[in-house]
């Protein structure tokens, strides 16, 4: 019985809407399938010829699927990666926040009293619970283990066990710890060696006292408590009051103690945290009504922004690295379906003769493509859920460590990456797949029966050379607009448009190729100079710059050399030994002639290539660069060596350790600071924090760090220390000053910019301008500011904690540095020579550039799939030709050697031509300063040969079978059947 159409298209929508319903397609792409669904239904002939297509050859189809679904596992893989970042950072909102979701800050407990019955007074409605909670950082020891960077807090664990209303939130347990008594997290219980029961020694204000472990105490809530989010929280819990007995004995021994206030909003550890900024400005309030001076903070909010922040940051740094390869797949996809249509060319014209409309060739191709999509964004969206997971694996050895900032990643792939990448891996090759049906549908019936090229024919319509000067305005409109607005992709994409534009217009009554020459040769120059011309725009560059300038050069590289492919070819076949080799010249005929394609597969290689060698040129520069940077940061120092605020070794004890030449104070302390110029009106400031410190003239005298920019007032270096020495309203920032997350220096501030320093303790702020910029980002170096201008904004908080230090002559720095770790155990000492943090530095940057080489790998594979694909199709193509230079005499090896010719031609131009861009644009890069100054660029020639290589051997292997299969072609049957 034969089933109506319109219960076949009924079907078809209901499974759609079944699909749907149960969550395996989301609903994009199920609205976009719809047509084809219904097209299938309602036109058998059409599915057939789609559904034959796709069947008949399931190696090359398998080749078509690989091609198509790496984009969708790019897009899904750095999807998420973002996730992993943004949930191990929001994890620290129950594992070191749990309830706080606001904290007031104040220095010492003289006012604390006050400031908690201000924020008491608060109406209840929005607030479920408030805490008040004493800490200072302290050495902890158990034996000869120690953890010098602990934190020591007092809070009634009753209170906090309330606090916030969920009690399994917080992670405390059993009653407060009484006199001599301490309850430790198990982070801290891990590092120090202790289990309860043992006795810890706690070293602060100059004096060492035990405590005796009675319980344990996980990473959770209160009991995690930790203000720089990470993987680990090494916290100590006392009793009320024995911080103040510490003090009260050796008062001016340290810092003073930091008294917080904690607020917990109704609702969820997170849901609470959107409150926060209706509650802080009510707590601002009520401490102003009492006089009352402290720093109130929205904890919780402030680290669930910075996940976010820092998710996107990841998603958007591998989606732009792994964009080069998503093109190199649509380029796949074009070359596919155009190699398909010259394959299928008389079938199609038999299909058209026979009544078969445009429309209805469109629909078969389109059919076919909508399989190849689907299947290939199925795949792809679960290859993305390995690429995501090879990725987390890597990045987890990069972020992992025992520092403040250290943490934990656990793989997380939520389900709305996972359907985004789905939908836009779906959407992109359905794209290219019906833009291309589109266009193969445009054949001459007669001419495709006979397998006869269609004519070149120049349009005269009018409406097209109104579309072309059209061109030519909007693409003189865009580079105005990025002149105007000073936006560095209009500025680098605007002057190359405006040339094809031109180019377009020209073309008409000039010859072709020099008109074309002129426009990609214009393109290219303009890719590569812009950053010097135009140095003010392209001063801070993003990532996505990067791709965009990539894109830009190996499009107008490839369209330069197609318009010169036979001189090329000429000199080849010169060289390869003129017309004695005619598998040369049969190797080399067919690209020649078949410009279009060679120009797809050559995109695919330069793309890939450029990417690859760009970043070994980026990892090599920065690489080779450990002397200048230990220079920049170091001056005339050593090492520095960082102690306890609570119990600052002295410096006189410093002075002893055999191999100190000499040191320099600095008075340290944690401010936050905002930057006035970009303060948003009508919007609150964001201050973010940042170490301050304070030097004297025995700092200037052995050698500060270099600067760079400065006031046009000073004419030296020396001029501006001595004056931020004497000036307390002047600061030295770096010129990675405050910016969060990596890539070259953002360069927020400029010298004469004003920025705004809070004391986190009293909320006061002090107007600061700043005098230079120092070279000495690499390091986290501080702002600097002489030490009374310190101690004007923080008061007792500041302290001289800070030692630089120059060793003897014969001494390593490095093994004095670590003589002092373990010879100053109860103050905390942390000391550590400059070459090291440079070395480290630079370790942890070269591990995410060989992460991003093996991500931009997939790209390769694309290629050299690419490749493979079109020798397959070549061969199937031109089996007869094949037959008949087989019947003419032509030997199994002459027809191998051609093929291997043929494809080692093609990519031999795309590796060269991705190589070379890629040198010429990262020595501009380096040379314009857009990742600061003084870098020395270099060609690491053993590893770009290498990279080469290994692509070339590639690409031999993927084209050895298809070369090897036309080799076997018997003539009499490559001449007698039809497929």
């Amino acid at each position: 019985m034969k089933v109506p159409k319109a219960l076949e298209v009924a079907a078809g929508v209901l499974l759609v809407v079944g699909l749907i319903a149960a969550g395996l397609v989301p609903i994009p792409v199920a609205v976009l399938s719809i047509p084809f669904v219904v097209l299938a239904a309602r036109r058998p002939v059409l599915r057939r010829l789609a559904v034959r297509n796709v069947a008949r050859r399931p190696r090359e189809t398998a080749l078509i699927l690989l091609g198509a679904l790496l984009g969708t596992a790019i897009i899904t893989g750095s999807a998420i990666v973002g996730d992993t970042l943004g949930a191990s950072i929001r994890r620290s909102a129950f594992t070191q926040l749990g309830p706080v979701d606001e904290s007031v800050r104040s220095n010492g407990p003289d006012r604390h009293d006050e400031i908690v019955a201000a924020v008491r007074s608060i109406p209840a409605k929005g607030i479920d619970g408030v805490l008040a909670v004493n800490s200072i950082g302290a050495a902890v020891a158990k034996g000869k283990l120690a953890e010098p960077n602990a934190q020591v807090l007092e809070t009634d664990f009753v209170e906090a066990r309330r606090f916030g209303g969920d009690p399994k939130a917080t992670g405390i347990d059993g009653p407060t710890p009484a006199a001599g008594h301490a309850a430790i997290t198990a982070d801290l219980a891990r590092t120090v060696g202790a289990k309860v029961g043992d006795a810890i020694d706690i070293y602060a204000y100059g004096a060492k006292r035990s405590f005796t472990v009675d319980r344990l105490l996980p990473r959770l809530g209160v009991a995690g408590l930790h203000y720089r989010f990470g993987s680990r929280s090494p916290n100590v819990f006392l009793r009320p009051g024995t911080i103040a007995e510490m003090v009260a004995a050796h008062p001016g021994a340290g810092a003073p103690p930091i008294s917080m206030v904690m607020v917990s909003n109704a609702g969820g550890v997170t849901e609470g945290a959107a409150a926060s900024p209706l509650i802080a400005g009510q707590i601002r309030r009520a401490l102003e009504a009492r006089g009352l001076l402290a720093q109130t903070e929205q904890s919780k909010l402030d680290l669930l922004d910075a996940a976010d922040a820092g998710g996107k940051n990841f998603t958007q740094l591998f989606s732009s690295i792994g964009f080069f390869s998503v093109i190199a797949g649509i380029l796949l996809l074009v070359s596919i379906f155009v190699m398909l249509a010259d394959e299928r060319k008389t079938e199609l014209g038999m299909l058209r003769a026979v009544g078969l409309r445009r429309s209805g060739l469109v629909g078969s191709f389109s059919l076919e493509g909508w399989i190849y999509s689907l299947a290939s964004a199925a795949l792809g969206t679960i290859a993305g859920l390995g690429v995501g997971r090879a990725i987390v694996y890597v990045t987890s050895g990069i972020f992992a460590g025992d520092g403040d900032f250290a943490l934990e990643l656990k793989y997380t792939a939520t389900l709305g990456s996972i359907q985004r990448g789905f939908v836009i891996g779906f959407v992109m090759s359905l794209v290219t797949v019906v833009t291309t049906s589109l266009f193969i549908a445009r054949l001459n019936v007669i001419r495709a029966i006979r397998d006869l090229p269609n004519p070149q024919v120049k349009s005269t319509r009018v409406v097209f050379r109104v579309l072309r000067v059209a061109f030519l305005l909007v693409a003189l409109l865009l580079t105005l607009a990025g002149l105007s607005i000073k936006s560095p992709p209009l500025v680098l994409v605007g002057p190359p448009l405006v040339a094809l534009a031109a180019a377009a217009i020209a073309r008409r009554r000039l010859s072709k190729r020099l008109v074309d020459s002129v426009a990609s040769l214009f393109a290219l120059v303009w890719a590569v100079v812009c950053f010097d011309v135009f140095r003010s725009i392209f001063l801070n560059p993003d990532i996505s710059l990067f791709v965009v300038d990539g894109v830009v050069l190996t499009v107008s590289a490839v369209f330069f050399v197609s318009r010169h492919q036979q001189a090329i070819g000429h000199v080849v076949r010169r060289v390869g030994g003129g017309s004695k080799s005619m598998a040369l010249r049969l190797g080399l005929a067919y690209p020649l002639a078949r410009t279009f394609r060679t120009s797809i597969v050559l995109m695919t290689f330069a793309l890939t290539m450029y990417t690859l060698v760009s970043i070994t040129l980026f990892s090599s520069v920065f690489g080779n660069q450990i002397d200048q940077f230990t220079r920049d940061i170091s001056g005339g120092f050593d090492g520095r060596v960082v102690s306890n605020a609570s119990n600052p070794v002295s410096p006189d004890a410093v002075r002893q350790v055999p191999g100190i030449g000499l040191i320099a104070p600095l008075t340290t302390v944690g401010v936050q600071f905002n930057i006035v110029a970009k303060n948003k009106p009508g919007t609150e400031p964001k201050f973010i924090f940042n170490g301050l410190a304070g030097f004297d003239q025995s700092f200037v005298d052995q050698g500060p760090p270099s600067l760079g920019k400065r006031l046009p007032r000073f004419a030296t270096e020396a001029d501006v220390w001595k004056a931020v020495i004497a000036d307390p309203s002047l600061v030295i920032v770096d010129e990675f000053f405050l910016q969060q997350g990596g890539g070259p220096p953002e360069s927020p501030v400029s010298p004469g910019s004003l920025v705004i320093a809070r004391d986190p303790g009293t909320g006061a702020d002090f107007p600061l301008t700043v005098a230079a910029l120092a070279d000495a980002g690499f390091g986290q170096a501080p702002a600097y500011m002489g030490a009374e201008g310190v101690r004007r904004i923080a008061g007792a908080r500041a302290v001289t904690n800070v030692l630089y230090y120059k060793a003897t002559p014969g001494t390593d720095p490095q093994a004095l540095a670590e003589r002092m770790n373990g010879g100053f155990v109860a103050n905390g000492v942390d000391a550590v020579s400059f070459r090291k943090i440079v070395g480290d530095g630079l370790s942890q940057q070269q591990q995410f550039f060989r992460l991003m080489q093996g991500y931009l790998a997939l790209g390769l594979i694309v290629g050299v799939a690419g490749l493979g694909v079109v020798m397959v199709r070549a061969v199937r193509e031109r089996r007869r030709e094949v037959g008949i230079l087989r019947s003419l005499g032509f030997e199994t090896r002459q027809v191998r050697r051609a093929f291997i010719a043929e494809s080692s031609f093609v990519a031999l131009e795309g590796l060269f031509i991705g190589a070379g861009l890629a040198i010429i644009s990262t020595w501009r890069l380096m040379l314009s300063g857009a990742f600061g100054d003084g870098l020395h660029f270099s060609v690491p020639y053993v590893q770009t040969l290498l990279i080469l290589g290994l692509a070339f051997v590639a690409t031999l292997l993927a084209t050895a079978a298809p070369a090897q299969q036309a080799s076997k072609i018997r003539p009499a049957v490559a001449l007698r059947i039809a497929d």
